[in-house]
């Protein structure tokens, strides 16, 4: 990974507020990398910075109104939540549809008697 943690660090100090937020472009035209390996860096990374960082429309931020942090919170909240519904739906459909599920994950079904089943 090229990243440089000080370059990143330096870069969302100066982003007060979401009016001056660093958008992933920026960081990765900072640190000649790619958007993935950005968002990775960030999300492994985000408690390591000496400040808060929040994600906006606009980028990525350091919080001036408690306002920031709280709508931040109910946006991951948000999102956590339709991932636990998507998981649940997959996992359901996958059973019915007669993958074998084990505490590992799923396995390949057992193979149908495709000719009993009505064309």
């Amino acid at each position: 990974m090229n990243i440089s943690a000080p370059i990143i660090t330096a870069a969302l100090s100066q982003a007060l507020g979401p009016d001056r937020a660093c958008t992933i472009a920026a960081l990765c035209e900072q640190c000649a990398c790619g958007r993935r390996e950005m968002e990775q860096f960030l999300e492994d990374n985000l408690e390591k910075f000496p400040f808060v960082v929040v994600a906006g429309g606009r980028g990525y931020y350091r919080p001036v109104e408690a306002q920031q942090i709280n709508s931040y919170l109910r946006n991951l909240h948000s999102r956590h939540r339709r991932m636990q519904i998507r998981e649940a739906t997959v996992r359901r459909r996958a059973r019915l549809d007669g993958w074998s599920e084990q505490p590992t994950g799923f396995f390949e079904a057992e193979a149908k008697q495709l000719e009993l089943i009505p064309q």
